[in-house]
């Protein structure tokens, strides 16, 4: 499984003429080291960074309104948090 996933990510990200730039998202940070030794220029960016932050989950109007739609809000600080 790890030969394919090397293949096909080395092809799709590396060896694509028609590509710039691509993000992976969900990869654990040990991915990296294993899966993704054939990627060049590969960073690393966690949900907690800023740079990632403007571009990934939820504003506080979407967690409230999620908490609304569950019934929720009584944990609203809980997730604040």
């Amino acid at each position: 499984m790890v030969n394919l996933l090397r293949n096909v990510i080395s092809a799709v990200l590396k060896t694509n003429s028609s590509l710039r730039q691509g993000i992976l998202t969900g990869c654990l940070r040990i991915a990296k080291e294993s899966i993704f030794t054939k990627l060049n220029n590969f960073s690393v960016y966690g949900i907690t960074e800023e740079i990632s932050a403007q571009y990934f989950g939820f504003t506080p109007y979407e967690v409230k309104q999620m908490l609304k739609d569950y019934d929720l809000l009584a944990y609203e600080q809980d997730v604040k948090e």
